[in-house]
């Protein structure tokens, strides 16, 4: 269990960098960018399957890290694990329904 989870971050943290250096020469590339730029990039199918995968990935990530980190700190704090991990779910879960509502409507 431990090492696919290792590998899961991994790959999503290689998904997450490569879209922070696509933003990144998106926005220092040469030209405006304006309503019709993002429009036109947005237009764009294979940008809504590279975002949709980038976004499915950082939420599941972030819901795989909120376990961890639960699990190693709500003890000790005397949270409550299963809450927290509830409620980190949920926010995961609908950044990526909203983000990909975004995308596609």
């Amino acid at each position: 269990m431990g090492i696919s989870q290792w590998v899961f971050q991994r790959v999503s943290n290689i998904a997450i960098v490569s879209f922070g250096l696509w933003l990144f020469w998106f926005i220092i590339s040469p030209g405006e960018i304006d309503a019709v730029t993002i429009y036109e990039v947005l237009k764009s199918t294979s940008n809504k399957i590279f975002f949709l995968i980038v976004l499915v990935l950082s939420g599941l990530n972030s819901i795989l890290a909120g376990w961890q980190i639960t699990g190693d700190y709500a003890n000790k704090f005397g949270l409550n694990q299963t809450m927290i991990i509830v409620i980190v779910s949920l926010i995961s879960l609908s950044y990526i329904v909203f983000g990909t509502y975004l995308l596609f409507f």
